[in-house]
C-alpha cells in the first residue's frame, strides 16, 4: 500500500525516494503496494541522483498516461486503443463507439505492416512505402484494387497514435507529420430509379438475405441515411408519425441529434414488407435490417450479401437488354438528397442530420442539370 506523504517532495503520485548512508533509490508503487520499478545509485554520486529522479518521473508519468512499456508501434497502438476505452464520455480527444469500431479494423492493417517496428526505427519514409503499397494493392484474382481513400485514413489513424507516444515521451518526434495523402478521385455516382426498382425486384425474387438488402438500399434512398445508421436501425425506432433516426456522427462536445422521417405510402410500405420477412429465432430487439437471426450485419457480411445481389442484377439487366451499374448503401444516400433538392424541398439539411449547406451540397448534390429563375 503507498503511504501518505510526510512532506511535499515534488514527486509524482506513488513515486518514493530514500537518501540512505550509501545509497540513494527512487521507485514507484503499484496498486498492490509492490514495486512496479525501482532505481539505485551511489547517494554521493549527485550527477547520477538527479538523472535517476528524472527517469523515474518521466516512467511515471508515462504510467500514468497509459503509456506502453514496450517501445514498439503495435504496443503503442493497444496502450492508445486502452486509453480510449478509459476516457470518461464527454472528455476532450475521447472518441465515439462507431469511430473506435472503423479504428480497429484500420489498426489490424498498420499493426500487419508497423506493429513489429521500434518507435525511435520509424521514419516518414514507412508512411509513403505503406501508401504506396495501397495504391498497388491487387486482390484474390490478382486484379488491381487500389484502395488510396482507405491508406489515407489507415496513416491518418497513425499519426494520431504516434501523437500519443510524444506526448508519453516514448519518441521526441511525430515522424508521419506532413505526409501527404494519396490523390482520390472523387465518386459521383447518381443512381437512377430503374437501377434502385431492378434491385428491390431481384432481391425479392432471392428472398432472404438479398431481399433485406435490396429493402434497405431503397429505405437509406427514402430516409436519405447513412450506411451505418441503416446498418443499425433497429424496431424501437419505428413510431406512429415516422421513423426516428439518431445522428452517426457528432462534433465533439455536441449532443446527439434525431431526425424524424415522416411516413409516405412507399415508405410504410417498404418498412412493413421488411417487418414482414421471415427470420429465425428472433428475441426482443433486433435489426430489421440485419441478418436473418436479427442480428446486425458487419461492413464483411453486408457487402458480400450486396454482392450477391448485384451480380443477380447485373445477369438480369443483361437479359432485358437495360443498362445497369453495381451500386452500394453509400450511393442511396446522395440519390435521395439530389432528389429533394430537384423538388425544391426546403428541408434537406434537417432530413440528412448536416449542420451546413455546404456539406450538403459539396458531398451529396449528384444533380447534373440545374434550375433557376431569370433575374428581376
Amino acid at each position: 500500500m503507498s503511504r501518505r506523504r510526510h512532506r511535499p517532495d515534488g514527486l509524482p503520485f506513488r513515486v518514493y525516494e530514500r537518501r540512505g548512508v550509501r545509497l540513494y533509490s527512487i521507485g514507484h508503487k503499484g496498486d498492490g503496494g509492490k514495486w512496479t520499478f525501482r532505481l539505485t545509485c551511489d547517494v554521493r554520486d549527485a550527477a547520477r541522483v538527479a538523472e535517476l529522479r528524472r527517469e523515474a518521473i518521466t516512467k511515471a508519468l508515462q504510467m500514468s498516461m497509459g503509456a506502453p512499456s514496450e517501445d514498439s508501434f503495435g504496443a503503442l497502438v493497444a496502450a492508445w486503443f486502452e486509453r480510449q476505452e478509459k476516457l470518461p464520455p464527454g472528455t476532450a480527444g475521447k472518441r465515439v463507439a462507431s469511430t473506435l469500431v472503423e479504428n480497429r479494423r484500420e489498426a489490424k492493417n498498420l499493426q500487419r505492416a508497423l506493429g513489429h517496428m521500434r518507435l525511435q526505427d520509424i521514419e516518414k519514409a514507412d508512411a509513403y512505402e505503406y501508401l504506396e503499397a495501397c495504391l498497388l494493392a491487387v486482390g484474390e484474382n490478382g486484379e488491381a484494387r487500389p484502395r488510396a481513400e482507405k491508406g489515407n485514413k489507415e496513416i491518418a489513424l497513425a499519426r494520431v497514435i504516434l501523437e500519443f507516444g510524444v506526448r508519453t515521451r516514448k519518441i521526441a518526434s511525430n515522424p508521419f507529420d506532413g505526409v501527404e495523402k494519396l490523390q482520390t478521385v472523387k465518386r459521383d455516382r447518381r443512381v437512377i430509379h430503374e437501377e434502385l426498382a431492378l434491385a428491390v425486384e431481384v432481391g425479392r425474387r432471392m428472398g432472404g438475405p438479398q431481399h433485406i438488402c435490396a429493402l434497405g438500399l431503397k429505405t437509406a434512398f427514402l430516409c436519405l441515411r447513412r450506411s451505418v445508421e441503416v446498418r443499425a436501425f433497429t424496431r424501437d425506432q419505428i413510431k406512429p408519425e415516422g421513423i426516428v433516426w439518431k445522428a452517426a456522427k457528432r462534433q465533439h462536445g455536441q449532443s446527439d441529434r434525431y431526425a424524424l422521417i415522416e411516413w409516405s405510402d412507399e415508405l410504410r410500405v417498404t418498412i412493413d414488407e421488411a417487418l414482414a420477412i421471415e427470420r429465425s429465432k428472433l428475441a426482443g430487439s433486433w435489426y430489421l435490417f440485419g441478418n436473418l437471426r436479427g442480428q446486425r450485419y458487419t461492413k464483411g457480411g453486408w457487402k458480400a450479401t450486396l454482392s450477391k445481389l448485384m451480380a443477380k442484377c447485373i445477369i438480369e439487366a443483361r437479359q432485358r437488354g437495360i443498362a445497369f451499374e453495381p451500386f452500394s448503401l453509400q450511393d442511396c444516400r446522395p440519390m435521395g438528397v439530389s432528389e429533394k433538392l430537384e423538388r425544391g424541398d426546403a428541408d434537406v439539411i434537417d432530413a440528412t442530420l448536416h449542420t451546413s449547406e455546404r456539406m450538403v451540397r459539396q458531398v451529396y448534390d449528384r444533380r447534373r442539370v440545374r434550375t433557376a429563375r431569370p433575374a428581376q
